[in-house]
């Protein structure tokens, strides 16, 4: 091996163990707090499929998460998906039937408390469970054509049990990929007459500030 081969190989041999420690330091740390926010799609599931059947592209999530046991951890999460559907033909109510162009949305924000498990060897990396137990407020939006749009809402009781896996990216940032499930008691006066309860399922992507 020549010189300029020599150094090229410990040069790389360098890198290589430098991003191993480096890799390393970051799984050791344990942080007392991480900030998480994320993208989300959602999947609606009963009423709000009754009422939007399409696939809501606009989510948002908040989420703060406090070290609380060596495998565990407690947050407060803040969440908002949007669920809107634009159609042409006739709809029958229970007072009778509109024909035209319709336009449907459904807003659901929620606010809960969230408590995550860790199976790994470091709190708030690799994959967990978690359940989020808290309050939800739906707002239903109607209009047909160029009439004043018709809206109702109400705040419903709604736990969500989750699962997802956190990956480092950097020092100090992680990746995170989250599937939960949100179901809500039933209540309200909606469109159409009667509670309704609002379920959905979430597919999330966000960044771990640690």
């Amino acid at each position: 091996m020549n010189r300029k081969q020599f150094a090229v190989s410990a040069a790389l041999a360098t890198g290589v163990l430098a991003g191993s420690g480096s890799y390393c330091r970051a799984q050791d740390v344990e942080p007392p707090f991480m900030n998480v926010g994320s993208y989300a799609i959602a999947i609606p599931i009963g009423n709000t499929s009754n009422f939007v059947p399409n696939m809501s592209w606009f989510g948002a999530n908040w989420e703060g998460q406090w070290r609380y046991k060596p495998k565990t951890s407690l947050g407060v999460t803040v969440g908002l998906q949007d669920f809107f559907d634009q159609t042409r033909g006739t709809t029958t109510f229970p007072s009778g039937a509109v024909t035209g162009q319709q336009s449907r949305e459904l807003l659901l924000g929620t606010v809960m408390g969230t408590g995550r498990y860790y199976p790994g060897p470091t709190l708030g990396r690799g994959p967990y469970v978690g359940l989020g137990a808290g309050g939800e407020f739906a707002q239903q939006y109607y209009q047909l054509g160029v009439t004043n749009p018709i809206s109702r809402s109400a705040f419903h009781f709604a736990i969500a049990p989750e699962i997802g896996v956190v990956t480092p990216v950097m020092d100090g940032l992680d990746a995170v990929f989250i599937a939960r499930f949100t179901a809500t008691t039933s209540a309200g006066n909606y469109l159409g007459g009667g509670p309704r309860s609002f379920k959905f399922i979430t597919l999330g992507f966000g960044m771990a500030e640690r």
